[in-house]
């Protein structure tokens, strides 16, 4: 049974049986998630986060030719707000306040789709969900089938509700569900020349850096759903085959295009560092039937890196990895090979599918610090505080905190690291990182009376 049949995505939590509360070790944290559903624990003090709501606006936005409508409050749109100087971005509010909750909002909702069309005509309109609507339980489908055929354009909506999930990848979960329900042709007969590569939270830096890798390979392939048009999007199902830059963020998409509309999935994990980008494209090539062009590639970029590859400048020093699970193997063993010991790493969730690659980290460890939390950065902060680490090597944003406990932080935001263009990258984050190490007198953000506490204070089992 396809997850299409639902009416909407389901939660990571009961799909996958996710879990976005752990802090201890890499052997407590596989010994949790062994079993056929993982047992589920509470933060009885949580920092700000992020949500599904964010996560899909984020995809959504990178669509062109489309327009979003948040349906909510106002302050529910600021998320627009950062995409403000981007000409090729629409974004609407119904700007739904206390009466509208009592009385509905469809009107306004009606007004904003019409405004849309007329002021930006997109080729398709999202309808994007918040808390506002989920609580008022507006019935949205009615203007949406009363405007499509007047418009004539599809008005898609999607179902984020903003607090049902803790794990905000459920986000893009949603946005594929309604992709692919709405949008993607079901009646295709012949498959044509081109690949889906899925990118979901990917940086524009390294999808240029696994495209031009394709161009070199003469690979034809769309981006799908980021940086991607409607057009593109509806002959997903016309691909000969399915990449995933990702896997705990485009598996859902990529299966549900084999399952329901026979696309070839091609698994492999994400093409971080020589191994992973070497394995990733292995796989691809094989597939094509290109091998003997793919290991060329290979030896050529491989010779050409090797040629500045300094295994030690890492020697001696500690490093704590931030970052989805399904890169922590690739971003560790890299830094591993570089001569660092990598003592620990966080992640954001962990479920039954991501769950086995925690039996890959053989570079930690089994004492190593785990950590699995959306946010959180006071839980880091504690393991910072206790274990003198000196790089904190994240692909997060707010890492401010990290410096006042005395580390450096190599940031991955907006700098490639996928592909043999990316090991080149992260080498010379490191060497500029380096220089930085014992300068830092930076004053912590939190009390020592928290940071005497163990780090899983905060978190607790759930009692069912």
């Amino acid at each position: 049974m396809s997850f299409l049949d639902e009416r909407r995505a389901l939660t990571r939590e009961k799909r996958l049986s996710s879990l976005s509360h752990f802090h201890g070790t890499l052997e407590g944290l596989i010994d949790e998630t062994s079993g056929s559903e993982i047992r589920q624990r509470i933060r009885t003090f949580s920092q700000i986060h992020a949500d599904e709501t964010i996560y899909a606006f984020d995809v959504l936005s990178e669509i062109e030719d489309a327009a979003i409508i948040v349906n909510g409050s106002i302050g529910c749109s600021a998320l627009g707000v950062v995409k403000a100087e981007d000409e090729k971005f629409s974004w609407f509010s119904t700007n739904l306040v206390e009466r509208d909750t009592i009385l509905g909002g469809d009107d306004k909702l009606r007004e904003a789709i019409l405004r849309a069309n007329e002021e930006k005509h997109p080729k398709a309109i999202f309808i994007l969900g918040t808390p506002v609507v989920a609580i008022n339980n507006d019935d949205i489908n009615s203007v949406i089938l009363e405007l499509e055929d007047e418009i004539g354009i599809p008005i898609i909506s999607i179902y984020t509700d903003g607090f049902k999930s803790k794990t905000p990848v459920t986000g893009y979960d949603i946005v594929t569900h309604s992709l692919l329900k709405y949008l993607v042709d079901k009646d295709v007969e012949t498959k044509e020349d081109f690949i889906n590569v899925i990118s979901f939270s990917e940086s524009i830096e390294d999808v240029a850096s696994i495209a031009s890798i394709f161009h070199e390979l003469n690979i034809n392939f769309q981006v799908l759903p980021k940086f991607s048009s409607i057009d593109e999007i509806k002959k997903a199902s016309k691909a000969k085959a399915t990449v995933v830059l990702n896997p705990e963020e485009g598996d859902y998409l990529a299966k549900e295009l084999e399952g329901v509309f026979k696309v070839p999935y091609i698994e492999s994990e994400a093409p971080i560092g020589f191994r992973g980008t070497k394995n990733f494209l292995l796989k691809l090539g094989t597939f094509l039937k290109i091998e003997d062009e793919v290991i060329a590639f290979i030896d050529e970029a491989e010779a050409k890196i090797s040629e500045q590859f300094v295994s030690n400048i890492l020697e001696d020093k500690k490093v704590f990895v931030d970052a989805s699970l399904s890169k922590v193997y690739g971003y560790g063993r890299l830094l591993t090979n570089l001569g660092g010991k990598v003592v620990g790493f966080s992640s954001p969730f962990v479920d039954l599918e991501n769950r086995k690659q925690l039996k890959r980290l053989d570079f930690l460890q089994k004492s190593a610090i785990a950590i699995i939390g959306n946010g959180q950065q006071f839980e880091k902060a504690n393991e910072l505080s206790k274990n003198e680490i000196d790089i904190y090597f994240s692909e997060n944003i707010g890492n401010s905190f990290v410096t006042d406990e005395g580390a450096v932080v190599v940031s991955t935001k907006n700098r490639v690291t996928y592909g043999f263009e990316g090991v080149d990258v992260i080498i010379s984050s490191i060497r500029r990182a380096l220089r930085l190490i014992g300068n830092n007198n930076g004053v912590s953000s939190y009390k020592d009376s928290f940071k005497r506490r163990s780090g899983n204070w905060y978190v607790k089992q759930e009692v069912s």
